[in-house]
Formats: C-alpha cells, sequence, structure tokens
C-alpha cells in the first residue's frame, strides 16, 4: 500500500478519488467547478465531522474571547500561559461529563504505572523529542519523564496501536501547555486521539493518512492552483 506514495509529483493522491467518490464527498473534476471562489462551497467537499469540528472550534473560540479581550485580539495576537491553557481545555474537553477528570486521574495512575513492551523504544525517543525546548532539554527532567509516563499510560492503554512515532511530538505539545498536570495532559490526548479522529493516523495501514493528503491536494489546487500546477 505504500507504493503510491512514492510517486515525485504527489499525483498518487488522484489514487484515492475513486474512494473518496464513493463516500459521496467529491468527484474527480467537481473542483475545477466551483468558480473563483472556492471557500464558500468548500464545505460542500468536506466531511460532516470535519465541519463540525470547525464550528465546534469557532463556538469555543469566541466564548473564551467574550468579556476578556477582542476578537481581533485572541485572532491576531498570541495567548498567555492562562489563556492558552484555558483555549486547548476548551477546544478539547467541553462538553464532557465533569466526572471525566476524576477517573481519568485513577486511569492515568494505573496505566502510566504499568510496564509496557514499548517501554525500550519510548525512552529511545524520548531524548529526541523537542531537546532544544527547555521542559525537554535535560536527560530525566521534568518534561522527559512527564513524556514517558504518558506515552506509556497510552501505549498501554491504546493495546491495538501500542506506541508509534509521531505521538511522542503531539503528547509533548500538550506537555508544554499543561506542564504541571499529566491527567489532563492524558485527558487531552485522548481527545485529540478519540474526538478529533487523530487516532486514525496512527492505525495499522494508517487508514486516515491517505484521504488527508488527497483533501489536502485539492485544497491546495483550489486556492494555490500555480503552486499545485508546479508541484
Amino acid at each position: 500500500w505504500l507504493k503510491p506514495f512514492n510517486h515525485p509529483s504527489c499525483s498518487y493522491i488522484r489514487a484515492f478519488t475513486r474512494t473518496v467518490c464513493s463516500t459521496n464527498m467529491m468527484g474527480p473534476c467537481a473542483w475545477e467547478d466551483l468558480g473563483r471562489e472556492p471557500s464558500k462551497q468548500l464545505f460542500l467537499y468536506l466531511p460532516l465531522r470535519t465541519i463540525w469540528e470547525c464550528r465546534c472550534a469557532s463556538r469555543g473560540w469566541k466564548q473564551l474571547g467574550c468579556g476578556s479581550s477582542m476578537m481581533q485580539e485572541l485572532w491576531m495576537g498570541s495567548l498567555n500561559g492562562p489563556q492558552r491553557s484555558a483555549a486547548w481545555k476548551s477546544l478539547l474537553l467541553d462538553g464532557l461529563p465533569n466526572s471525566l477528570p476524576r477517573r481519568s486521574q485513577a486511569s492515568y495512575e494505573s496505566l502510566s504505572e504499568t510496564p509496557s513492551s514499548y517501554d525500550a523504544t519510548i525512552s529511545r525517543d524520548i531524548g529526541r523529542t523537542l531537546p532544544r525546548e527547555d521542559l525537554f532539554r535535560d536527560t530525566g527532567g521534568k518534561g522527559q519523564s512527564s513524556l514517558f509516563r504518558l506515552l506509556r499510560a497510552i501505549a498501554v492503554h491504546l493495546w491495538d496501536i501500542g506506541y508509534v512515532q509521531g505521538l511522542n511530538f503531539v503528547v509533548a505539545t500538550v506537555i508544554g501547555v499543561f506542564p504541571d498536570d499529566e491527567a489532563l495532559v492524558f485527558s487531552c490526548v485522548q481527545a485529540l486521539l478519540f474526538r478529533h479522529s487523530l487516532v486514525d493516523f496512527y492505525r495499522p495501514c494508517f487508514p486516515k493518512l491517505g484521504l488527508t493528503l488527497w483533501q489536502f491536494d485539492r485544497i491546495v489546487e483550489g486556492f494555490l492552483p500555480k503552486v499545485h500546477t508546479a508541484l
């Protein structure tokens, strides 16, 4: 299944056309019919789940800005530490049961102490994960220790996937947002994996990867046709 990925012009994405068309997402020539403003009809060619996730994120972002900052400031400027943490927590965990944090804490503590067959692989990747960031620079330091425990917990919890390279950077990024709450990081990573379907990028044969690359190619073709032609 990896053979199409070797094509230098990225035209392998065309191979997914028939599969995507069978789900009524988009016909092979539909993009050319969008006219000069494809963004107005882009929602017609994206999965309903993706549209729902974007709308939820938009609502959460607006609620975060109410009574604190102008929307333009939130959009154009950068969030400070507390605002950044609040934004991540709101966008990932809003709508979940209030009892979830307590259950997640107990579950995480148990999982992080359970030996995994991936422990050696995780240990090798720890030192190669964001080594220029202060939090992960010191061998055996706070950041690296947290990252190991979290990746072990995820590997044990996701028994059908285990540990896959790339998860270390996802988890490390979330640790940077909540450096003092590993259980919350665990909950947020689970939300990324399951509420936002990131887990399908890591399952055997990477079922979502090809489709996502095909969608990205269509977006580049619609918004940046000259770039797309040059690729």
